[in-house]
């Protein structure tokens, strides 16, 4: 099938088929731009599977908690361009002022963060960018919380470390009616 086609190709250019040195000089141009470009692609793809495309994170404030366990998937799309999902689970409760009188026992929350993000950068340096939500269980007015996410990445390509900071502002306005929303957070953790 194939010789069929270079055949009618050469054919359409006025090629003589019969004349074996041309065909296999034209033959060997053609495989070798096609080799070129699978090559190429190859290194961009073996690029991106360099770097750790798992973690493990410890976040300390943010995301609508005081402390959040989480999972974090990176998706390669460049090696200077990748999509970053999270999901967690994390701790937060009730913020009280007693300044008169000795402040009754805070309500305790479960919450659930998680994010879809866009870092832009190179090597391990990266600006985040995206939307991430927290799910709030136990008795509260608010049981959801939607933010948009700013922030800096550092990512090790060794597979060892990784570190965000990272700001939020709640679209609802920072006043929460139960919890404390601190809208800096700090996130350590182990790419794999």
């Amino acid at each position: 099938m194939g010789v069929i086609f270079f055949h009618k190709i050469f054919m359409l250019s006025n090629i003589n088929p019969n004349n074996s040195f041309k065909m296999k000089r034209y033959f060997y141009v053609i495989l070798l731009f096609f080799s070129y470009t699978y090559v190429g692609a190859q290194e961009i793809n073996d690029t991106c599977r360099l770097r750790p495309l798992s973690s493990i994170n410890l976040s300390i404030l943010g995301d609508a908690s005081l402390i959040s366990l989480s999972y974090e998937r990176i998706y390669s799309i460049k090696p200077n361009l990748h999509l970053s999902a999270k999901l967690g689970v994390g701790y937060n409760e009730e913020f009280n002022i007693c300044i008169y009188s000795p402040c009754p026992e805070p309500h305790k929350y479960t919450t659930i963060p998680h994010h879809v993000t866009c870092n832009i950068g190179f090597s391990k340096h990266f600006f985040e960018v995206g939307l991430g939500g927290t799910v709030i269980i136990g008795k509260t007015t608010q049981p959801y919380i939607l933010y948009p996410i700013l922030g800096y990445r550092f990512q090790s390509l060794n597979k060892k470390l990784s570190f965000r900071v990272f700001v939020e502002y709640p679209f609802s306005g920072a006043e929460t009616d139960d919890i404390l929303f601190v809208p800096v957070g700090i996130s350590i953790g182990s790419v794999f």
